[in-house]
């Protein structure tokens, strides 16, 4: 196998930069959260208040669509 090709076992293997390879970037790394932000600028107010409020806590239901799981 060459060093390119990545296997299942190495698929989420974590990958650490040095302050010196952050630096060379050309964009800017930005918290997350920004640009999270940033994607929903666009999106109108219906689907926004459309969304899920409970997402994080029943992520299963809305990604499986298994039962919601009670408090």
């Amino acid at each position: 196998m060459s060093t390119n090709e990545i296997t299942g076992k190495d698929r989420y293997a974590s990958v650490t930069l040095s302050k010196e390879d952050l630096l060379k970037r050309k964009r800017p790394v930005r918290p997350v959260w920004q640009m999270i932000e940033e994607l929903l600028r666009d999106l109108p107010a219906e689907d926004l208040e459309r969304m899920p409020t409970d997402g994080a806590e029943q992520h299963d239901h809305y990604i499986y669509g298994t039962p919601k799981k009670t408090s």
